[in-house]
């Protein structure tokens, strides 16, 4: 806003200054030039054109009168039009200075909106990449479902956790889980690789560092005060290093067989 009024007060002076300069100069001529003619004139209205034919001397009466009315009106004749002329042009040159202004601010305000823009594509490219929070859909239970096949069948599991084990003594219950541990552990050894989340025995003492992975160490007991802890180990943990079921042919939806029925034909 002060820029405008600036602009607007610079542009009157220069069009009233130049404008002046102009319409002083061509008062001065004008008036030389009056004068000469009066003086041209001035001899024959006297003594001297008593010899002149009378129409003569009526030419030369009006011509210096009409040169009287020039030198009278020429000033304020002169210095109004040019007035006028000097506020004509300044209102031009100041129209033509505000929408020069205008059309320069609008291409300024277009480089720093792109300029903006490219900054914050940049900005958002070298930025680290926010926090996705996780998306829970629904797994399809095909893994599960192997899984389970393959300790029904190396072990036999869903048979024992399905039997009623009231019947049986703790002898005979004993014998059937040795068989059952060895099968499972065989399968498990077989298509996943586990790994000890700590490497130290259960019952020694550990250190829990500062920045630890809490969904791999659950602390337990009077936790107080903030890491390194130190305590009992209680369980290692495990940590699944490798998978290796095998692929499917087809998915089915719905009838899972963990393990097929058996039944021996009798001849």
């Amino acid at each position: 806003m002060r820029a405008k009024r600036i602009w607007t007060l610079q542009s009157f002076l220069s069009c009233f200054i130049w404008n002046g300069v102009l319409i002083g100069l061509l008062f001065y001529m004008a008036a030389q030039i009056l004068a000469g003619l009066h003086l041209w004139v001035e001899p024959y209205l006297g003594s001297g054109g008593e010899n002149l034919p009378q129409e003569l001397q009526n030419a030369f009466a009006s011509m210096s009168e009409f040169l009287n009315q020039m030198q009278q009106y020429l000033a304020p004749a002169l210095f109004g039009i040019g007035g006028v002329a000097t506020v004509v042009l300044w209102l031009f040159v100041l129209l033509q200075g505000r929408g020069l202004a205008n059309r320069v601010q609008t291409e300024v305000s277009a480089a720093h909106t792109r300029e903006g823009a490219a900054q914050q594509v940049k900005s958002a490219e070298s930025a680290p990449a926010a926090a996705v929070e996780p998306q829970y859909v629904q797994a399809s239970p095909q893994a599960a479902v192997q899984m389970l096949a393959v300790l029904q069948r190396e072990g036999r599991l869903i048979d024992f956790l399905e039997e009623d084990l009231s019947r049986y003594e703790d002898a005979q219950i004993g014998a059937a889980v040795r068989n059952i541990h060895q099968g499972c552990k065989q399968a498990l050894a077989e298509y996943v690789e586990l790994n000890p989340i700590f490497q130290e025995d259960e019952g020694s003492h550990v250190s829990v560092p500062a920045g630890f992975d809490a969904k791999a160490i659950r602390l337990t007991g009077n936790v107080v005060g903030d890491p390194p802890f130190s305590g009992t180990l209680r369980h290692r943990g495990w940590r699944i290093a490798r998978v290796t079921l095998p692929q499917p042919t087809t998915e089915e939806n719905k009838d899972w067989v963990l393990a097929p029925a058996e039944v021996e034909i009798e001849e």
